[in-house]
């Protein structure tokens, strides 16, 4: 006799197979019709997960948002300011090639348009990543590990060179491995961010 899945396990298939769906067609073309026949289950049964696509974007929002914070939570295993920020990269580029998607939600006027709720969802998941990453400059500035600068403009800076990066290995058709991008880019950011 087979298990039945859990809740939790099914929506965390179906954030995958959101994330496989935006990866391969964008996230204009996320439907309740195509994450379930993705699941191999009929239409009427992802309906008792969520209402309609609107809310099921916005718990793949929300589900983003965790695991943004997990980044972050994993970055303050750092010591030092430099090393923190080394972690956000190496965990934010894994978590790209595992889903390849962040780069198309980010950018997806499908979000910012229609329902305020997946606005919303997505607006808080980034600034809240925003404000991890500039309490770690601020608080390198204050150790002095880090040049005055100041802390929200770094970590749009250093947010700027993750969505860059992505974008190129996007254009590049993912040939190369983003995570070995990090070293190539603590180098440079150590000439501009380090004292």
């Amino acid at each position: 006799m087979r298990k039945r899945k859990s809740i939790e396990e099914r929506k965390e298939e179906v954030f995958m197979i959101i994330s496989q769906i935006i990866a391969e067609k964008g996230l204009s073309e996320v439907s309740t019709v195509e994450v379930a026949k993705r699941l191999g289950v009929s239409q009427p049964a992802i309906y008792k997960y969520f209402k309609n696509k609107d809310e099921m974007i916005v718990y793949f929002l929300e589900h983003l948002k965790d695991q943004l914070e997990e980044v972050l939570k994993k970055a303050s295993r750092g010591k030092t300011t430099r090393e923190k920020l080394k972690l956000i990269y190496k965990e934010h580029f894994k978590l790209i090639e595992k889903t390849r998607i962040l780069p198309r939600v980010i950018f997806s006027d499908v979000v910012y348009l229609g329902n305020p709720d997946k606005k919303k969802a997505l607006k808080e998941a980034i600034l809240g990543y925003k404000k991890g990453i500039t309490e770690i400059i601020k608080e390198g500035i204050e150790k002095g590990e880090v040049v005055d600068i100041d802390p929200e403009i770094g970590a749009r800076f250093f947010i700027g060179t993750i969505i860059a990066s992505t974008l190129t290995w996007m254009l590049n058709d993912m040939k190369f491995k983003l995570s070995g991008e990090v070293d190539r880019l603590m180098k440079n950011l150590d000439k501009m961010l380090f004292k």
